[in-house]
């Protein structure tokens, strides 16, 4: 599956290493680009003067990835000027060091504004950070790659509602709608919501509830694991003039659902719209 970088549109292949573009510094954004100076690829300018550099900031995460932030620190204008001196100088751009202040924020860390510094290490890259936070740790991989939203090339496992998790596939997007969860790609849709139950009823009744107005001809599966019911059922539905395979998938238990509808037009995607549901964990 091809995965583009939602920033760049770059094609994204590699598993172990992610790279990641933050479009600008935080100052900036919502700006318009003509009140911008970009003396060099590496290098952007405010229009009341604050200069920024780009720089690689790569954080080890489990799993063994790597996800390397494009992200921008905030520097002096002496270390700016002296930057875009040296910057098509191969010998000259080698010794560039600089310090100054973080100047993106990266969920869900609070990083804005802290001390850091910056090294060329390869002069056919721009300059890495030396001195940061986030360097020499591992982190949790699901915690950090779940905040981007832009498709990615390795499955991520989200939290919903606090007490349930679901993977998103390889190379689909995230999106919020009212509270409705969406993974999408070009070929795939899943809509995920959260329901509460308050009547203090069984979860078969539950269910029924939930499955009211469903035709009771659909292929139906049903699985009682404990206090966890799951369900599944298969359709073909016309949405926007195309016949597309529909899953219904539920999990229930005591007091809550995760409801799961993946869309998808090959039938041989089937398999993949019930391992969506079987990702589904509680963990409330």
């Amino acid at each position: 599956m091809t995965v583009q970088c939602g920033c760049c549109g770059a094609e994204i292949s590699s598993t172990d290493r992610i790279d990641y573009r933050l479009n600008r510094p935080e100052q900036l954004i919502g700006l318009p680009g003509e009140q911008l100076g970009a003396p060099t690829g590496g290098l952007l300018v405010g229009p009341d003067g604050t200069s920024y550099l780009r720089c690689l900031l790569p954080v080890r995460l489990t799993g063994g990835v790597e996800l390397v932030f494009g992200a921008w620190m905030q520097i002096s204008k002496v270390d700016a000027m002296y930057a875009h001196a040296v910057w098509d100088n191969d010998s000259e751009y080698a010794n560039l060091r600089v310090s100054g202040r973080f100047a993106n924020f990266i969920r869900p860390w609070d990083l804005f504004g802290t001390a850091v510094e910056a090294a060329v290490l390869n002069t056919d890259e721009l300059p890495y950070f030396t001195s940061h936070p986030l360097l020499d740790q591992e982190w949790d991989r699901d915690e950090v790659l779940s905040r981007i939203p832009h498709p990615l090339p390795i499955p991520v496992r989200e939290t919903l509602g606090e007490v349930w998790t679901v993977e998103r596939s390889e190379g689909m997007r995230r999106t919020v709608e009212n509270r409705t969860v969406w993974f999408s790609s070009p070929d795939r849709r899943v809509s995920l919501d959260v329901y509460a139950d308050r009547t203090g009823g069984s979860v078969s009744d539950f269910l029924g509830a939930v499955l009211d107005g469903y035709p009771a001809s659909a292929e139906h599966s049903v699985e009682h694991d404990g206090a966890e019911l799951r369900h599944a059922f298969w359709l073909s539905e016309v949405i926007d003039g195309h016949e597309e395979q529909v899953f219904h998938g539920h999990v229930v238990r005591p007091g809550t659902m995760l409801s799961v509808r993946c869309v998808y037009r090959y039938p041989a995607d089937r398999a993949w719209a019930q391992h969506v549901l079987n990702s589904v964990r509680y963990i409330g």
